[in-house]
């Protein structure tokens, strides 16, 4: 049978080449490739997806949304995320979302991926339990604010905390109610190890000038 693989990079050029090595690797394989996570849930929509390949980063989206999609949805497909940020937080991340089975860095050759692929496309998984602890243990030594690490919600909350606003305001400002602007914090509180909007808020302001990404 078949195998019905989605890569999704926001980057054309990085993404043909990847197709590219896929198909010369992959002897019975059917390969659609988009750039966004709009694009990646039409296909999801259309077609059933075996391994999905995500870009972590996405302009200023997540691939982890669309994993997060597949979770929500009830979708079968297995996710392997290919990324040049690498970090403990998206590792946790990525584990978390339930569908991801595999984290690799793309400076790797394309081997690892096409193993990856393989495996996923039989129900295993190459992120351990041990790398997940590894990095869980990483981000509580080394807790840190990464925009990479959250997804564009939890951004837009973190920095309207280092703004100084409320709750209210923030659910205001986002439109969202207040449930779950606190939810978000409780989330956002627990991946950097802090307790208070004042410790949240110090982090943020120690990114803000040195992180490109850096933005609400």
């Amino acid at each position: 049978m078949a195998l019905n693989l989605l890569i999704v990079d926001d980057h054309p050029l990085v993404r043909s080449g990847i197709c590219h090595e896929l198909e010369e690797r992959l002897d019975d394989a059917n390969i659609v490739e988009v750039g966004s996570v709009a694009e990646a849930i039409d296909v999801l929509a259309a077609t059933t997806i075996d391994v999905a390949v995500l870009d972590l980063r996405l302009n200023a989206e997540s691939g982890l949304d669309i994993a997060r999609h597949i979770v929500d949805n009830g979708l079968t497909a297995q996710c392997v995320v290919l990324t040049s940020y690498a970090s403990p937080q998206n590792i946790v991340n990525s584990h978390e979302t339930g569908c991801v089975v595999a984290f690799l860095e793309k400076s790797l050759d394309v081997e690892p991926l096409v193993a990856a692929i393989d495996a996923a496309a039989n129900g295993l998984s190459s992120l351990t339990v041990a790398s997940v602890r590894a990095a869980e243990a990483a981000i509580h030594r080394d807790g840190c604010y990464n925009p990479t690490d959250f997804t564009k919600r939890e951004r837009s909350i973190a920095e309207s905390v280092a703004d100084g606003l409320s709750d209210s305001a923030i659910a205001e400002k986002l439109n969202l109610a207040g449930s779950t602007v606190r939810n978000n914090l409780t989330a956002i509180y627990r991946k950097l190890s802090v307790e208070s909007r004042t410790q949240l808020a110090a982090l943020v302001w120690a990114t803000r000038g040195t992180d490109p990404s850096f933005s609400a």
